[in-house]
C-alpha cells in the first residue's frame, strides 16, 4: 500500500514539475526507480522508512538543496552523500550515528542541520567549516564538551545543546554575537559565566533541569534578562548561601520538639509540652565545607492543623518526619504530604522513642522504592540520646547538599536579606520591599521576586505569590503561624463547632506570657482575609466566619430523594489531603442548603439551577461521593468537579481515579477515562471488576455527559460567573494548568485557552 502511494505521489511529481517532494512515513523498504527520474527535485523527505541501503541513483540527484533522512536507524552515513554539495538543508534526527565522516565539510552551504538523538558523543573538527550554519541541533548526541572550534560558526543564530552532559561552556561559545536561541536545558552545569552577556541578540535561553548554582537556577530559568540582573548585581562580588530550613513533621505527641532539644544539645524534657501550630528555632552548625545556618520548624500534628501546615510548607528544604511507634502510625500518609508540598526535597524518617518500643521498624526497601526522595531511617531515643549523634551527623551531611545551600547570591542579596530580618515590623507591603531591596542594590525586578521566594523557601519571611492580602505582602513567619494556630486551636471556637465573630479575636488573640507578638485590633481582620484566602473559613450572612475543619463530625438527618440520582465518584489512589473537603465546602459555601453541612459532608443546592447535591468524603477509603438530583444535574455535577479539579490542582502528583458508578448497583464503578478510551476505540460494552455483567460504554458516558451544547454553555457562563463573584477564585484562568490542550469535560470538548482569552477581552472591555 505505502509503495503504490509512493509512486503515485512520484508520478504526480513528475507530471506538475514539482520541485518538493515528501515520502515520509510510508513504509517504504526500497526507493522506486522512478524518483530518481524527477532531476528538478530541490526538496526531498524520506524520514521514517525502512530503507536498509541507499542505491547510488540517490547521489546522483545533484540538485538536492533540502533532504530530510530522519528515524531511518542509521548507524553511518555512505560517503557519497556528501556528494550532495548543493544541500542547505540536511535533517538527519533520531537515528544512530555514532560518528560524522570528516566529508561532512564538504557541504559548504549547509546553512540548517539537525542532528539530535543520536548517540555521536565527540564531533569531527570538519563540522567547524561549515561556516554558513545558522541552524545547528545537537539536542541528544551525548556531548561532554564542546569545542573551542565553536566559534568559527560565527553565522549561528540557533544552537541546541539540551539533554547532553555538559559539566561547562568554552569562553569561545559566547562570541557566537548572531546567536538569538540557545538551548542548554537538561546538562551537568552548574554555573554560568559572565560572558553570557556577550551574546546580544540572544532572545532564547533554555536552562531547566540544570543543577546551576551562580547563577541560582531560579533566577536563571526565567531567561536571559534576569541573567543580567543578576550579573549587574554580582559586580561586586557573591557570596554562598549559608542557611537552609528544615521541617519537622509527623503525628502529635511523636516527639519532633524534643528531637529539636536534642539537635540543639539541650537539656530533654520529659514532660515537653504539645507543639499547637509550628516552633520555629534556630541552630547553627558546621558542615563539611562551611558553617551553616538552620531554621528548624517543629510542626504540631494534630490532625486539625494539618491543612494549614500546607499553606508553610516549601520546597528546597529538608524534611524529618518522625514517627515514634507507640500507636498505628501512618508513614505513608505523611510521605504523600511532602510529595505534595516539598516539591521532590529529601526526607529523613525517624524511628523515634527506639528505648519504649525497640520493635517498631518499617518496610523500609519498600517505602525507599516508593518514595525514592527517602534519604535513610534512624533510629533515636531524645530520652537515653541513643541513636541522636548518627542520626545529627547524617543530617549535617544532607544539609550540605540541599541545593539551595550552595546558591552563590550577589552581596546586595545579603544586604536586602539583613534588613529584612532586622524590620522592626511584622508586615510589610510588596512595594515596600520592592524599595528595600533597591536601597540594598537588588534593583531588578526579576531578582527581587527570585530573591523574596528564597527568602519564604529559607523560612526567613512568608510571602504568598497566589493572591493579594492587603497591603501585608511580606510577613514574619512567626507572626503570621501564631496568629493562624490561635484562632484554629482556640477552645471557644471549637466549642462553638468552628463559628466565631470577628470581635473573638480580641480574647482568642490576646497577648499572653510566652507570645512573640502583641496582635493589633487592626489586623484581626487581616488573618481572617488571609484564612479565607486560603480556603480555610468563610463568612456567613449574619457577620459569623465558619471554620469548616472544625464542624460536627456527625451527619445531620435531612431528607434527599436520590431515585434516578447522577452520581459521580473520586477515588484518591494513595493520600486524600484532609483539606480537600474542608476547602470544597469554603469554596461552594454560598450554596449550601439550609446549613446542611459537617467535618466530612456538604449538601449543597445552586440558586441559579435545578438540581440539589450531596457531596461525601470517606477518609478511610479515600473516597468522596457526589450524588446529584434535578432537571440541571448534569450542569451542576460539572461546577462540582471543577471545583474539586481546582483543589486538586494544589497538590503535586495527586493521584486521582474519576469513577461513574453502575446505575443499578451504585458499589460497583468504572473508570470515567476508561469509558472514554472504549467509545474512542469504538469498544461497545464493558464488564466492570466486581461483576460479570456486561454494560454499554454509551449508556454509561450518556449518564453524566451533557445532553447537549446549551448545558456546557451554561456551565462556562456559571464558572466565568462565579470567578467575577469570587466563588472560584482565577478557575477560569487556572485551567490550563490542569490539562494539555482541549478537555473533555463530560462530552463538551472544551478549548480553554480560547475561552479563557474571551473571558479576559470582555472584563478588559
Amino acid at each position: 500500500m505505502g509503495y503504490d502511494k509512493a509512486l503515485r505521489r512520484i508520478k504526480e511529481a513528475g507530471e506538475t514539475g514539482a520541485t518538493e517532494l515528501s515520502l515520509a512515513g510510508q513504509g517504504l523498504t526500497e526507493l522506486p526507480s522512478q524518483l530518481f527520474e524527477l532531476t528538478n527535485l530541490t526538496h526531498l523527505d524520506l524520514s521514517n522508512i525502512q530503507l536498509t541501503e541507499f542505491p547510488a541513483e540517490l547521489f546522483q540527484m545533484t540538485n538536492l538543496a533540502v533532504l530530510g533522512l530522519n528515524n531511518l536507524q542509521l548507524s553511518s552515513l555512505p560517503p557519497e552523500l556528501f556528494q550532495l554539495t548543493k544541500l542547505t538543508v540536511l535533517s538527519l534526527w533520531g537515528n544512530k550515528l555514532i560518528r560524522l565522516p570528516p566529508e561532512i565539510g564538504q557541504l559548504t552551504d549547509l546553512t540548517e542541520l539537525g542532528l539530535a538523538g543520536n548517540p555521536l558523543g565527540g564531533l569531527p573538527s570538519e563540522l567547524y567549516q561549515l561556516t554558513s550554519l545558522t541552524f545547528l541541533d545537537l539536542r541528544l548526541t551525548q556531548q561532554t564538551s564542546l569545542s573551542p572550534k565553536i566559534d568559527q560558526l560565527t553565522n549561528l543564530s540557533w544552537l541546541g545543546l539540551d539533554v547532553n552532559l555538559l559539566t561547562s561552556l568554552p569562553p569561545e561559545l559566547f562570541q557566537l554575537t548572531s546567536l538569538t536561541q540557545l538551548g542548554l536545558g537538561n546538562n551537568q552545569l552548574t554555573s554560568l559565566s559572565p560572558e553570557i552577556l556577550q551574546l546580544t541578540n540572544l532572545k532564547g535561553l533554555n536552562l531547566q533541569d540544570t543543577p546551576l548554582t551562580s547563577p541560582p537556577y531560579e533566577l536563571a530559568v526565567q531567561g536571559i534578562e534576569a541573567i543580567r540582573e543578576y550579573f549587574a548585581s554580582a559586580e561586586e562580588g557573591t557570596r554562598t548561601v549559608s542557611e537552609v530550613k528544615v521541617i519537622l513533621v509527623g503525628e502529635g505527641a511523636s516527639g519532633k520538639t524534643s528531637l529539636t532539644r536534642c539537635l540543639r544539645e539541650e537539656r530533654f524534657n520529659a514532660h515537653e509540652e504539645t507543639t499547637h501550630g509550628i516552633r520555629i528555632k534556630p541552630w547553627q552548625l558546621d558542615t563539611a565545607d562551611h558553617s551553616l545556618r538552620c531554621n528548624l520548624w517543629d510542626f504540631g500534628g494534630q490532625e486539625i492543623m494539618h491543612a494549614t501546615h500546607q499553606f508553610f510548607l516549601s520546597r528546597r528544604s529538608l524534611y524529618v518526619l518522625v514517627l515514634d511507634g507507640r500507636r498505628d502510625e501512618r508513614p505513608e500518609y505523611w510521605l504523600r504530604y511532602i510529595e505534595s508540598f516539598g516539591g521532590g526535597s529529601p526526607v529523613l524518617v525517624v524511628l523515634n522513642k527506639y528505648d519504649t518500643n525497640p520493635g517498631f521498624d518499617l518496610n523500609r526497601p519498600f517505602l525507599k522504592k516508593k518514595y525514592p526522595f527517602i534519604v535513610d531511617f534512624f533510629r533515636t531515643s531524645c530520652a537515653t540520646g541513643n541513636g541522636i549523634r548518627d542520626f545529627r551527623q547524617a543530617l549535617k551531611e544532607q544539609l550540605g547538599k540541599v541545593p539551595l545551600t550552595r546558591n552563590e547570591w550577589p552581596e546586595s542579596w545579603f544586604r536586602a536579606k539583613e534588613r529584612l530580618e532586622k524590620l522592626n515590623d511584622p508586615c510589610i507591603s510588596y512595594e515596600d520591599c520592592e524599595a528595600l531591596c533597591r536601597d540594598a542594590g537588588v534593583k531588578g525586578e526579576i531578582s527581587q521576586q527570585v530573591l523574596v521566594d528564597f527568602l519564604h523557601d529559607l523560612g526567613i519571611v512568608i510571602h504568598f505569590t497566589e493572591f493579594d492580602l492587603a497591603d501585608n505582602h511580606v510577613l514574619d513567619p512567626k507572626w503570621v503561624t501564631e496568629a493562624v494556630y490561635k484562632i484554629i486551636n482556640a477552645p471557644s471556637i471549637a466549642e462553638r463547632k468552628g463559628l466565631f465573630r470577628k470581635d473573638d479575636l480580641r480574647e482568642i488573640l490576646r497577648y499572653e506570657e510566652g507570645d512573640t507578638y502583641r496582635y493589633q485590633w487592626r489586623d484581626h481582620g487581616y488573618f481572617i482575609e488571609l484564612m479565607r484566602k486560603f480556603e480555610l473559613c468563610y463568612e456567613l450572612e449574619d457577620g459569623e466566619v465558619l471554620i469548616p475543619d472544625l464542624l460536627e463530625v456527625s451527619e445531620p438527618e435531612f431528607a434527599f430523594d436520590d431515585r434516578d440520582a447522577l452520581r459521580f465518584l473520586l477515588e484518591y489512589k494513595d493520600f486524600l489531603p484532609p483539606s480537600i473537603m474542608p476547602r470544597f465546602i469554603v469554596k461552594r459555601h454560598k450554596e449550601i442548603k439550609d446549613r446542611l453541612r459537617w467535618r466530612t459532608g456538604v449538601v449543597l443546592e445552586h440558586p441559579l439551577l435545578e438540581a440539589t447535591a450531596v457531596v461525601r468524603a470517606d477518609n478511610e477509603a479515600r473516597r468522596i461521593h457526589i450524588t446529584v438530583t434535578g432537571r440541571e444535574r448534569k450542569v451542576y455535577l460539572a461546577l462540582i468537579w471543577l471545583s474539586l479539579r481546582e483543589i486538586h490542582a494544589g497538590f503535586e502528583g495527586l493521584k486521582v481515579d474519576e469513577r461513574i458508578p453502575m446505575p443499578d448497583n451504585p458499589d460497583i464503578t468504572e473508570d470515567y477515562q476508561t469509558l472514554l478510551n472504549y467509545a474512542e476505540q469504538g469498544l461497545e460494552k464493558i464488564i466492570p471488576k466486581g461483576t460479570k455483567k456486561a454494560y454499554s460504554v454509551q449508556e454509561l458516558l450518556d449518564g453524566v455527559h451533557f445532553d447537549n451544547p446549551s448545558e456546557g454553555e451554561k456551565m462556562l457562563a456559571l464558572a466565568d460567573g462565579e470567578r467575577k463573584d469570587g466563588g472560584l477564585p482565577g478557575l477560569i484562568k487556572k485551567l490550563n494548568r490542569y490539562v494539555e490542550g482541549d478537555l473533555e469535560l463530560f462530552g463538551l470538548k472544551i478549548n480553554y485557552k480560547n475561552i479563557t482569552e474571551d473571558i479576559l477581552n470582555r472584563e478588559r472591555k
